[in-house]
């Protein structure tokens, strides 16, 4: 099968979210780096079980659009060209205006890229633990079959007690100290 937009967009909205979630949870996702790698991990896996010669899609992680001067978080380019654009974030929620930013610029890039270079589409994934289930309420405007939001919020899933335990285990792992043994000794 060779996957078209529609296919990639069941993927990105279903499996794919599905399955960082689940990384997240578990705790394997600690920074915005661990979600863009586990991003690129299953887009390749992807893209390579649907197009195994390997000649098609190419995934790339922050490459740089010389013209435009920019490094989107990862870029999915079909026969050479842009096909799929991803800002990803990773926090303790996103703000409408912080969205609203990666929003304007996935859009500015889609206007700069003229012709078949242009993307079709742009998605803004993050994960989140608290906030509501879209982080931009309303239309999309000029965005409407261009860009898409992947939330991964834990607060639709889980309580917020469950959260806060999450957040304690979260903090241990992606801020680790060791501790000083207490030898007994200076007290």
């Amino acid at each position: 099968m060779k996957p078209g937009i529609r296919d990639f967009h069941r993927f990105a909205k279903g499996d794919f979210k599905r399955q960082l979630l689940t990384r997240y949870k578990r705790l394997e996702i600690l920074t915005e780096a661990d979600l863009q790698a586990y991003a690129c991990e299953l887009l390749r896996k992807f893209f390579r079980s649907n197009d195994p010669t390997g000649k098609r899609f190419r995934i790339l992680n922050k490459p740089f659009f010389r013209e435009i001067g920019i490094h989107p978080d990862v870029a999915v380019f079909k026969r050479g060209k842009p096909w799929v654009l991803f800002e990803i974030k990773e926090r303790r929620d996103l703000p409408e205006r912080a969205a609203r930013k990666e929003r304007n610029r996935l859009l500015e890039v889609r206007q700069a890229l003229r012709g078949d270079t242009r993307p079709k589409r742009a998605y803004l994934l993050y994960a989140v633990r608290r906030g509501k289930k879209r982080a931009l309420p309303g239309p999309k405007g000029e965005g409407t079959r261009y860009f898409f939001e992947i939330p991964i919020v834990l607060q639709g899933t889980w309580s917020i007690d469950r959260i806060k335990r999450w957040e304690r285990e979260h903090k241990k792992w992606s801020k680790y100290t060791s501790e000083e043994p207490d030898t007994g000794v200076g007290k």
